[in-house]
């Protein structure tokens, strides 16, 4: 899962792509395993974690 987490917080390439990368057999198969290690689905992750990373103008 941590190359899972680097890949979505780094990386452009489609949950499916990346699935398919990590040797999931299905998208829907790696959802559901990321989630249950990690405690939310992998979009979720990749939104929280880049809204994390973006610098708010001013502070």
């Amino acid at each position: 899962m941590l190359l899972a987490q680097r890949a979505l917080r780094n990386g452009d390439a489609r949950v499916a792509a990346l699935a398919a990368e990590l040797g999931y057999g299905s998208e829907s198969a790696f959802s559901t395993a990321f989630k249950r290690v990690v405690g939310e689905s992998p979009q979720r992750y990749r939104a929280r974690v880049r809204r994390k990373a973006v610098p708010i103008a001013g502070r």
